[in-house]
């Protein structure tokens, strides 16, 4: 199973735009939006389909739909955290809860802003398909930004000259990334196989190997 190397260090901003660790910032550093150093990028290897669905407790179809941000103790240092409540859409495999927050890495908490590249980066009125995972302590989008697929609109060509085209959601990749490494093996990543692909295809897809993986258990 191909696991992230390490939890992804938080890029603290400060006034100016300088960048701090998580451990120096103050409670009056000012949030000046910045792009993250490459050394900050999270770092992983690309997981397959196969290998998503056997981590996710469930993958849904969501819109957020609300935000709060908090300092929370995560692999032993205080760190910005941001739960995002969804309102799913369609459930495409497993049993999500009635109510679900995630909780993604990095968020502002009065004037401190943290930004963790490679995790899934949630907007309020944005839908996603998202592969989710439990912890302990919370819901986690599995694989981190692996796990979440923005939806975007499109047209699909006309196949017939003067037919009407027909509207199509599709799926995109995750905004923010971090470094991801080729996958070994013949195995064909996750983010190749959905990004770019309809919402039917990709539920299909997604149901499919979901089947597969629990039917062997």
């Amino acid at each position: 199973m191909a696991l992230l190397l390490a939890l992804p260090p938080a890029l603290t901003l400060t006034p100016g735009g300088a960048a701090a660790p998580a451990a120096q910032a103050s409670s009056s550093a000012l949030l000046r939006v910045s792009g993250p150093r490459e050394a900050q990028a999270a770092v992983s290897v690309q997981l397959s389909l196969d290998e998503l669905v056997s981590v996710a407790a469930y993958v849904v179809v969501a819109t957020a739909t609300e935000q709060r941000s908090q300092w929370e103790e995560l692999g032993g240092s205080k760190r910005i955290v941001t739960y995002t409540r969804l309102s799913i859409e369609r459930t495409v495999a497993g049993q999500p809860d009635g109510e679900v927050w995630v909780r993604t890495l990095g968020g502002v908490v009065g004037d401190v802003g943290q930004h963790v590249s490679g995790d899934a980066h949630l907007k309020v009125g944005a839908q996603a398909m998202l592969f989710l995972a439990k912890t302990r302590s919370a819901v986690v989008v599995a694989g981190m930004a692996q796990g979440h697929y923005p939806l975007v609109s499109g047209e699909e060509p006309r196949r017939v000259e003067g037919a009407p085209r027909v509207a199509v959601r599709r799926l995109a990749a995750s905004p923010d990334g971090g470094t991801v490494l080729a996958r070994p093996g013949p195995a064909v990543s996750a983010r190749e196989l959905l990004v770019g692909a309809t919402l039917d295809t990709a539920i299909d897809a997604v149901s499919r190997a979901w089947k597969a993986k629990h039917a062997q258990k």
